[in-house]
């Protein structure tokens, strides 16, 4: 058997070899048998600690048994359960190749059909036999599958490279099906490798391709031999909250395949706008130019290239199959490429134009801006005054900043149903970029990323020349941050740089989907239980109740979900679900449909359950003053945030308080989904003002602890009290000289330093519900805690001395 391998891989680095020939099977597991082929295959046992990476390097929550693999009627079977073993609540299997069938180079393929169940983590995968290059990832891991089930319609592919922990890097990208879960039938899964490029596959669609330069500038290592895993992993990084009532859960294999050639494949754009004109599609890895015959999808047209492998097509409304039917001297083939066309886009909100009333207010920048004339008015933009922003090359984060309100949800943005737009006119060099930023009250100047919703990025690609720029998602760097508490909203040209170009800007709008003609109306929904901001005791069960209903039909079901991962489904009135209250915040959402497919989101609502107690009382925790500008004018400003006595923001509590100093007034508000809450005087002064401010009362569904208030007054603090089950509250001011933390915030690793004299014993980290996350003992004057499996969020550090001294920080990741 050895013998065989040895031969396939002189055959595979022959790349001129595999490019002519026709794609040979050089070794395949069918999985025929009634057990698995022990030749093949090998069984890794536990929880990861034997091999030193506990949890398997990512949290995971099972242990690995034997027991759990079956093979029977032509396929293998790999079983989650819930299973107390070894010190996990959870069994599972995973087994590889490794010194049995070791490959570099050709096509891999398996045809799966994966599991629904929330928390699970299935994965088809490959990584480096020798370690050529070092220790993980440094020798490379390519991930030709996985899984994350609570997203039943997606999969990853990805490559791990780089430098070892914390410096490690990947890349990669999702694959959505498009009307369907991948638990409902097999798929084939696969990728072509071959020297400097890696390709992926779902059902022979090409949705991304790596390579060398890709990397840049660490070191490709995907050069040498690799082995096959597959695995159904439990909770960890990916996998997140487990439903044991879906459990168990099983992924099912019919077979392991390799190649030695690689299969011709459509390329192009999977995703175009509303009718979307000259879009291109080729067939790649096919050395005949003739006798290609495309379909593409209704109303779309072929616009030239029919009989060719190169075709250019227009787009209509509606999006599908652009599929190429010819023969490659190997075999008839029918490659296609599934395109999805947008839906069409109008204006809905100007938030900047400078002709008309803006809905965002000014509030400062690093750079210069002004309002002048349009330096070259043409048929995109024929404005006659536009902003003129000159970066400040002296800020490598140069910041525009606006106050907003009127973006009352930011979730359209995150779906993709609302888009930023802005004309821009600029000598700035084609490929630079233009971030938009989302921010909350919580975001100060140096607590990044707390508050920072969504970036969004748009790509400069002419020059001295008007073009209408569209933002698209970057990343989400608070995942927490509320979606109804935006505030700011802060421009950064060539963010990172110290460039000082001059950008002329105009139309900063957003757009929205223009509603379909045929004339059905959307169903309305909403969540009317729980209520937003509800706690609730952890494990209990609430009722989610939705009140859907359509004007013109009727509703066909309403899909529940809890921070983004399905649920379940109730397909008639009255629409609700059972859930077992997790632990710390989540959000719930529902989507309606009705009888003709169109459907609708209900409000987004949050639930907290805490890790004890339900809480009694709400205070005060935080209270900042400013002042803001109007003109010439500066107004007095005020934000207070509100928590339980469990630590956890309060929204919907009205907060009353009077300013002083420069101005006498008294002003009230709501809270928002952090807990947060923006007050302004309404009269203005000219020069310098002198601002204070006093909480006097809040309002909320617990009564108001004023006497537990961490901060009431911008003129002093309360004393601290204790707060529910959490350890601790607030940072300890005495203890900054002698114990320190950084960085702050951290990615994959936090250093903690004491300079008292009495030793650290203990060190511990919580999350902010009070649970305990880490436990460590400082041997030295410092140490690094490795947080790398932490999630996004804010925690608390806290160390004990030998003398029973106290010392708390706060820290963010």
């Amino acid at each position: 058997m050895q013998l065989r391998f040895i031969l396939l891989v002189a055959v595979l680095c022959t790349t001129s070899l595999l490019i002519a020939q026709c794609p040979n099977l050089v070794w395949s597991d069918e999985f025929d048998g009634t057990a698995l082929n022990e030749d093949f295959w090998n069984f890794q046992i536990g929880d990861g600690c034997d091999e030193g990476i506990c949890g398997w390097g990512n949290n995971e929550l099972q242990y690995y048994k034997r027991e759990n693999v079956e093979v029977s009627e032509g396929t293998l079977k790999i079983i989650a359960q819930v299973e107390n073993f070894g010190g996990k609540e959870y069994t599972s299997a995973r087994i590889n190749t490794k010194n049995k069938a070791d490959f570099t180079y050709g096509r891999y393929e398996a045809s799966i059909k994966l599991p629904y169940g929330n928390g699970l983590w299935p994965a088809f995968w490959m990584l480096s036999t020798s370690q050529k290059y070092g220790r993980w990832p440094q020798s490379g891991e390519i991930d030709i599958m996985e899984f994350v089930a609570s997203k039943p319609e997606e999969v990853l592919g990805t490559i791990h490279f780089g430098n070892v922990w914390p410096n490690n890097q990947f890349q990669g990208k999702d694959f959505i099906l498009e009307d369907a879960d991948f638990p409902e039938d097999f798929h084939v899964f696969a990728v072509e490798w071959e020297p400097g490029e890696i390709r992926w596959y779902v059902d022979d669609q090409l949705y991304l391709i790596k390579r060398i330069e890709d990397v840049s500038p660490f070191r490709w290592p995907f050069d040498h031999d690799f082995h096959f895993l597959l695995n159904v992993a439990v909770g960890g990084t990916l996998g997140g909250f487990v439903s044991n009532s879906m459990l168990p859960a099983t992924m099912e294999v019919d077979y392991v395949r390799v190649y030695d050639g690689f299969l011709p494949y459509v390329a192009g754009e999977s995703i175009v706008e509303n009718r979307a004109q000259e879009v291109e599609y080729k067939v790649e890895n096919f050395s005949s130019s003739n006798n290609v015959i495309w379909s593409v999808p209704e109303g779309a047209t072929i616009v030239s290239g029919q009989g060719t492998k190169t075709v250019t097509v227009n787009f209509g409304a509606v999006g599908g199959e652009v599929k190429a039917t010819f023969n490659d001297g190997c075999a008839n083939r029918e490659q296609v490429i599934e395109v999805a066309v947008e839906k069409p886009f109008g204006r809905t909100l100007a938030f900047e134009n400078f002709d008309d009333q803006a809905q965002v207010i000014f509030n400062s920048t690093t750079g210069t801006l002004n309002e002048v004339t349009n330096p070259q008015a043409n048929n995109l933009n024929n404005s006659s005054i536009v902003g003129e922003y000159t970066r400040n090359g002296n800020e490598r984060f140069d910041l525009l900043v606006y106050d907003v309100t009127s973006i009352s949800s930011a979730v359209p943005f995150l779906t993709g149903d609302q888009k930023f737009f802005m004309d821009v006119y600029t000598e700035a060099p084609s490929g630079t970029e233009i971030l938009l930023q989302l921010e909350t009250n919580s975001a100060q100047g140096d607590n990044f990323p707390t508050g920072r919703h969504s970036r969004y990025v748009a790509t400069v690609t002419k020059n001295n020349e008007w073009q209408r720029l569209e933002f698209s998602l970057l990343d989400r760097p608070d995942a927490s941050a509320s979606n109804s508490g935006i505030r700011k909203m802060i421009l950064l040209f060539a963010s990172n740089t110290f460039t000082s170009d001059t950008y002329y800007f105009d139309n900063l709008d957003s757009y929205g989907i223009i509603p379909d003609s045929d004339g059905n109306i959307p169903p309305n929904a909403a969540i009317t239980n729980p209520a937003n901001g509800s706690i609730l005791p952890k494990g209990s069960t609430v009722t989610i109740e939705v009140d859907a209903e359509d004007e013109d039909g009727s509703i066909a079901q309403v899909a529940f979900f809890v921070d983004g991962a399905s649920i379940g489904v109730d397909d008639s009135a009255p629409f609700t679900y059972e859930l077992s209250v997790p632990t710390g915040s989540s959000s719930i959402a529902a989507i309606a449909t009705d009888d003709e497919g169109k459907t609708s989101i209900a409000s987004i609502i949050d639930i907290t359950g805490p890790a004890g107690d339900i809480p009694n009382n709400v205070l005060v925790s935080e209270l900042a003053v400013g002042q803001s500008t109007a003109g010439n004018y500066r107004l007095g400003t005020a934000t207070v945030k509100v928590i339980n006595d469990l630590g956890f923001p309060v929204a919907n509590a009205l907060v009353k308080g009077s300013f002083s100093g420069t101005f006498n007034e008294k002003v009230e508000a709501m809270t928002d989904d952090d807990g947060q809450v923006f007050l302004q005087t309404s009269k203005q002064q000219k020069g310098g003002v002198l601002v204070n401010f006093c909480v006097e009362a809040v309002e909320a569904a617990l009564p108001y602890a004023a006497t537990a208030n961490l901060r009431t007054c911008t003129s002093g603090n309360a004393a601290l009290p204790t707060v529910g089950n959490l350890p601790i509250n607030l940072e300890d001011l005495s203890a900054q000289d002698r114990f320190s933390i950084f960085p702050n915030p951290a990615e994959d690793a936090l250093f903690i330093r004491y300079e008292g004299n009495s030793p650290i014993e203990t060190v511990e980290i919580y999350s902010i519900d009070g649970r305990r996350m880490q436990q460590t003992i400082l041997t030295s004057n410092q140490k690094m805690l490795d947080i790398s499996t932490f999630k996004k969020g804010i925690y608390w550090l806290r160390a004990i001395d030998q003398e029973g001294q106290v010392f708390t920080k706060r820290w963010i990741k």
